[in-house]
């Protein structure tokens, strides 16, 4: 993950932002007699970045509904006895770190709309979709499930860091592409979306969604 991280951070312009999806990940107990493990990854993943040459700015919670998680409750629900508590864990954290710059954000807006002025000028950019304002840094969405791959992005997730963390006709990258919903929606809010998928099998159902391989 480290060679991945620095790999991003060679690519990212200065000043700008990498958002990372993660979650605590939990192991299943082999029997009875065993406990299950919860590794605090996103916890990992914050020193790694600052090693990287990233510095903290925002932790967004993506709030999923109860009914969509594993239920982790229903034990305690049923005795009620102490230590034994386990809520049901509805929350995958975003964070969002920014590339050191010797300059502040104001000159990165600054940067980005000159380049996009004489877009606007020629009438080429999309459609603007609206999309409700997020005021908090927890985003209900609901999940969504796909045969295809294990984690699956809602398309509404990808909406919101797409518009807050990014412009049009910028160029995004997904290292982790997956399912490739990342770069559908990239394409529909008018950017250019670079992905990266070393899974054979995705790769080529990426290439079936008419992503073009460099």
């Amino acid at each position: 993950m480290s060679q991945s991280l620095k790999a991003c951070f060679r690519v990212l312009e200065e000043g700008r932002f990498i958002i990372i999806n993660v979650s605590p990940v939990i192991t299943k107990r082999a029997g009875r007699e065993f406990e299950s493990v919860r590794y605090p990854i996103h916890f990992d993943f914050h020193q790694i970045l600052i090693d990287n040459g990233f510095y903290f700015v925002d932790e967004i919670l993506w709030i999923k509904p109860d009914f969509s998680v594993p239920n982790r409750i229903g034990g305690y629900l049923q005795n009620k006895k102490p230590l034994g508590y386990k809520p049901n864990c509805v929350s995958e954290s975003l964070l969002v770190y920014r590339k050191k710059a010797p300059f502040l954000l104001d000159k990165n807006i600054k940067i980005a709309e000159k380049r996009l002025k004489p877009i606007k000028q020629n009438h080429t950019l999309f459609g603007k979709k609206e999309l409700p304002i997020e005021t908090t840094n927890c985003w209900y969405i609901t999940p969504k499930s796909s045969k295809d791959h294990p984690a699956v992005f809602p398309e509404s997730l990808c909406e919101r860091v797409l518009n807050y963390y990014s412009f049009e006709n910028e160029v995004v990258c997904d290292p982790f592409a997956g399912s490739g919903t990342f770069g559908m929606v990239a394409k529909s809010m008018g950017r250019i979306p670079l992905l990266c998928e070393q899974h054979p099998e995705y790769a080529q159902n990426l290439i079936k969604l008419g992503f073009k391989e460099i």
